[in-house]
């Protein structure tokens, strides 16, 4: 098998050239990723298959970190395995699938969900996280797949307790520009004519994100939409904090996808607060389902819109399998009148 090891903060590994780089560490910091080959022709002549391919990544969550550190609830960050599986599926497209540099990688879709909640509860001790990650080539071209399917199971301190999946595909520079330029286009001239235009009431407490840095609070106060308020509620997202938070994009001017996952979860914390009565420090994102339908632009207005899902008759809260209130949300991100990403989402309230 192949063993890489990235130390934070160098990019330095145990590999040696003309191997890629390992994953980056700025975001996860020290790892572990480990490919298992699945025959020994893989093993001993370095040549991969153009079949699913196993590798196992394996890390400390950080304690002291901007984003992952600075919560006030209990629990170990979601955000932390979505993106280590995100960039070991990149790491493998450029070493062992030889998908070429130039073709320019796009989330197609994504999920994560917690599936045993106690192990993600925090302890106050550190904590070890391991991915078993299955990464499937698909839509060859030339013997090269414009695509990957990845499949996870998620363990904390040896216990599995979450799942995580995602579809990249990679567009050639052309076909890539082209779509930016064509979406963009279409937003700017929406918003132009009056369309996703939001002005926010106000912007909320850190606490109310699930955070304590009033620099990772990503969104504004919502406004209700509809009659009467009666269709959901939309909040605008703030642009400029988003980029100060330094998510890793694959391009400079990218919005990078773990944003998504982050303002899910701060919208998904205020609308359960403000749909059900949560309490965002006993609240967690515990299922998210993402599809995404084209580029946002980080120069357009972006905002999103919730609506709460699957709902009892009698309209009470729905409850999960140990009797938990659980809020269904779905979420839109909007430029103008483009939506740029579905998302289906659950909130859980721990008590």
């Amino acid at each position: 098998m192949d063993t890489f090891t990235a130390p934070s903060p160098s990019f330095s590994s145990t590999c040696s050239p003309p191997c890629s780089p390992p994953l980056s560490p700025p975001l996860l910091g020290t790892h572990h990723l480990v490919h298992r080959p699945a025959s020994p022709e893989s093993f001993l002549l370095k040549a991969t298959a153009p079949t699913r391919q196993n590798f196992a990544f394996s890390a400390e969550l950080p304690e002291e970190h901007p984003l992952f550190g600075d919560s006030v609830s209990r629990y170990h960050d979601l955000l932390f395995p979505v993106e280590a599986l995100r960039q070991t599926m990149l790491f493998a497209a450029r070493r062992y699938f030889r998908v070429p540099t130039s073709w320019h990688p796009v989330v197609a879709s994504g999920s994560a969900e917690i599936t045993h909640l106690d192990t993600w509860r925090s302890g106050g001790t550190r904590a070890g996280i391991a991915l078993e990650l299955g990464v499937k080539p698909i839509d060859f071209v030339g013997g090269v797949p414009r695509g990957l399917e990845c499949e996870a199971t998620v363990s904390i301190d040896g216990e599995r307790c979450g799942t995580a999946s995602a579809r990249l595909a990679f567009l050639g520079r052309g076909v890539y520009h082209s779509h930016r330029e064509l979406g963009r286009r279409q937003s700017e001239e929406s918003v132009a004519a009056g369309h996703g235009e939001l002005v926010s009431p106000g912007v909320p407490l850190p606490e109310q994100v699930g955070h304590r840095d009033t620099r990772n609070v990503l969104v504004g106060l919502p406004e209700h939409i509809g009659a009467e308020g009666r269709d959901g509620l939309a909040f605008p997202i703030d642009a400029k904090a988003a980029a100060e938070l330094r998510f890793q994009a694959d391009a400079p001017d990218d919005v990078p996808p773990m944003l998504f996952l982050e303002v899910s979860r701060q919208v998904g914390l205020l609308a359960a607060a403000e749909l059900r009565g949560f309490v965002p420090s006993h609240a967690v994102l515990s299922r998210w389902e993402a599809s995404f339908r084209g580029f946002a632009e980080p120069g357009v207005p972006l905002y999103c819109t919730v609506r709460e899902g699957a709902r009892r008759t009698d309209g009470r809260v729905c409850r999960d399998a140990a009797g938990r209130p659980v809020v269904e949300l779905r979420l839109s991100f909007v430029q103008g009148n483009r939506v740029v990403a579905r998302i289906s989402a659950s909130v859980l309230q721990d008590c």
